[in-house]
């Protein structure tokens, strides 16, 4: 027994077979990524070029736009990331096969995620960011439109970022990736596996953040994903991580 079964054991995990899980992956979800992640595509290469044209005038605004998207999607990856482990269940028609399974899996299996192509792994993340750039599309991106510019240039960034999450956090599971990925894992520039074993800690409920991790420590530090949890099941009598551990784990987090 290895020492996640041992630890799941003592506290009393119980969680859902990962050949069932595995097996769940609809079809009909898959050509729906497809188009999704050919729609973002598509949506992210008309905005590029209006950026490359603007950036003789807007210059200035890229790098700040970058580093600010880099650091949002590490938290909006984070923010996810909780609310697939924490709420719902794979049973709830559409949502929960599409969209919460591969959250149940991935604690069942950690090593499953390597096992999955580059659509399974990032189409459903193109498939979320595919309506904020068709906003962006009718965004004015100029000098005399300074402010919405960086709004453009930000989200623009943002959504590439989160596109690549959970291709990074694939990468952070593999046994061999390449030399260029582990420079930027040992400088955390990418999530590094070593952080990311945190979370991977029974029974899943911190260090969420996948990206490149930096937003963990702070957010652990502020209590935030406990507190909004707390808060969630105030007002809506929501077991957090009930189905991903198991009625009695998820009853003794929170007494």
């Amino acid at each position: 027994m290895n020492e996640i079964d041992k630890e799941a054991r003592d506290q009393e995990i119980i969680q859902r077979d990962k050949n069932e899980l595995a097996s769940g992956y609809p079809k009909w979800f898959r050509a729906i990524e497809i188009v999704g992640l050919f729609l973002f595509l598509s949506f992210a290469f008309i905005i590029s070029w209006k950026i490359i044209a603007s950036f003789h005038e807007l210059w200035f605004l890229s790098l700040p736009a970058l580093i600010l998207g880099w650091v949002f999607s590490d938290f909006i990856g984070g923010v996810v990331h909780w609310a697939g482990d924490t709420w719902g269940s794979v049973d709830i028609p559409i949502l929960g096969p599409a969209l919460i399974r591969p959250f149940r899996e991935h604690h069942v299996d950690q090593l499953a995620i390597t096992r999955h192509d580059f659509i399974e792994t990032n189409a459903a993340c193109a498939l979320a960011g595919t309506p904020i750039l068709f906003v962006c599309l009718f965004l004015p991106i100029g000098s005399s439109h300074k402010f919405l510019s960086f709004c453009v240039y930000f989200v623009f960034f943002m959504t590439i970022f989160v596109l690549f999450t959970n291709q990074i956090h694939k990468w952070a599971h593999s046994k061999k990736p390449n030399l260029l990925i582990k420079i930027l894992q040992k400088y955390r520039i990418f999530l590094n596996p070593e952080h990311h074993k945190i979370h991977h800690t029974v029974p899943f409920n911190k260090y969420y953040c996948i990206t490149t991790g930096w937003l963990n420590p702070i957010l652990t530090y502020l209590d935030f994903f406990p507190k909004l949890e707390r808060f969630i099941t105030k007002y809506t009598k929501a077991l957090p991580r009930r189905e991903d551990i198991g009625q009695k784990a998820a009853e003794k987090l929170l007494t």
